[in-house]
């Protein structure tokens, strides 16, 4: 009898030997509790495992795959990494249709090369084939991208830590606040451009971790006036799918006019398939060709079965579907922050939330794990936040997220064990924006 297959595919289904949620009907699998159950770990062990975890990690947060590890059964939710969980669904719907011999030609054979692929995906991407970089995750084009201008970079913080890793020259940054909700000025960006002349500037719309979102006129505004200042101006619209029920605007149709812009975007990310790894950058063909003699298979099969997969108008009929209910059920996580005790949970146009706490991030975290088995981001690393006292809680199902807010609120409602002096204690905290005003 062939082995239940559970169409979920949330974090917990996914693992062997874990406890299956069951929240999609043909969810086959049998229920049984894991090795370890949540309820019955102890606070400090969970705090000190993530601790060594994080310690392995580097800026970024552990894997899933690193706490099954280490505390099996552990991760009933992952509201940690950013991901369209129902984007993903559909596309297991399509994977599991496709046939054993094509498969094991899939698994057996090298995939076609990165110039080809993208020829398939630059018709969904409405540009150029020869303006498309494809590339093994986001990061990976990121990391491309700096090394090939190893000048002065400018950005902003706090952001996306892989751009400020990834430098290959001196970092000017720009201290975002939180008393302005970490809202981008670009008249002040554009004074650091004026004056200090970087080769690169590098902005995230909507913006890692916070969510803020730059009006995309407002955008396309700043690119133009400093274009001819700077070699290379990075737009990451990453989170861009998630900022209005309405089909994303991007600044990539703008690349043929203005050949220093580069726009880099995440399908991992969109389309729920982290596991592909497959990003790209839209940017003229003089930097594409220096980018692609940098490697050759640089994609797997299933990232070009993938590419192929968005060229179907059903799929892209149910992906837009999912897209929207997904947009839905982040603003009603959005609102029922606002109804949290002792936070401030910042405006958000991505599928997360930025939420400074009155006690320990470390704390919030572990009890979260420990209690309920939420995972959700620790922003101890980030430059530029106050780490202490900020995490970053992604959206998930409808369902999910209703025990993630039921798990802060069990939380918060009981005395910090390590309290924080911070503004956050004396501020209102409950936002006064709207859950329309998050998505611009």
């Amino acid at each position: 009898m062939p082995t239940p297959f559970c169409l979920c595919q949330c974090k917990m289904c996914r693992v062997p030997g874990s406890l299956h949620c069951h929240s999609h009907p043909n969810c086959g699998a049998p229920r049984h509790r894991p090795p370890t159950s949540p309820s019955t770990l102890a606070e400090p062990q969970v705090i000190h495992t993530l601790a060594r975890l994080r310690a392995d990690s580097g800026s970024h947060a552990p894997s899933v795959a690193q706490l099954e590890c280490a505390i099996p059964g552990l991760v009933q939710i992952d509201a940690c990494f950013l991901a369209n969980p129902y984007a993903t669904a559909e596309v297991m719907n399509r994977l599991q249709t496709i046939p054993a011999a094509q498969l094991a030609r899939m698994v057996a054979h090298y995939p076609s090369q990165a110039s080809v692929i993208a020829s398939s995906l630059a018709p969904h991407i409405g540009v150029p084939a020869e303006c498309l970089h494809l590339a093994n995750g986001a990061s990976e084009v990121i990391a491309a991208l700096l090394a090939n201008s190893p000048g002065r970079l400018l950005l902003s913080l706090p952001t996306f830590s892989a751009y400020h890793e990834f430098a290959a020259g001196p970092v000017m940054t720009l201290q975002l606040q939180d008393s302005e909700d970490f809202r981008l000025d670009l008249n002040r960006l554009e004074a650091m451009v004026r004056r200090a002349s970087p080769q690169t500037v590098v902005i995230i719309n909507p913006n890692n971790p916070d969510g803020g979102l730059i009006p995309h006129a407002e955008l396309v505004g700043f690119v133009q006036r400093v274009h001819s200042r700077v070699n290379q101006i990075i737009i990451d619209e990453s989170f861009s799918h998630f900022a209005s029920e309405t089909p994303p605007m991007s600044l990539a149709p703008l690349v043929p006019d203005l050949p220093h812009l580069v726009v880099v975007n995440s399908l991992s990310k969109s389309h729920g398939i982290a596991g592909f790894r497959l990003g790209y950058a839209v940017m003229s063909p003089e930097r594409v060709y220096v980018l692609r003699h940098s490697a050759l298979w640089n994609l797997n099969a299933f990232a070009e079965w993938f590419c192929g997969l968005l060229g179907d108008p059903e799929f892209h009929t149910d992906y837009e579907t999912a897209r929207r209910r997904y947009i839905r059920d982040t603003r009603a996580l959005f609102a029922g922050f606002d109804e949290l005790p002792n936070v401030k949970t910042y405006p958000s146009a991505a599928n997360f939330a930025l939420i400074e706490l009155d006690r320990s991030a470390a704390e919030v975290v572990g009890a979260l794990l420990a209690r309920h088995g939420i995972y959700v981001r620790d922003c101890a690393d980030k430059r530029g936040l106050d780490g202490r006292r900020f995490i970053r809680v992604a959206a998930r199902t409808r369902e999910e997220n209703r025990s993630v807010l039921h798990g802060l609120r069990s939380v918060l409602e009981q005395p910090p064990i390590h309290p924080l002096a911070t503004a956050v204690r004396q501020r209102q905290f409950r936002s006064d924006v709207v859950a329309s005003a998050r998505f611009g």
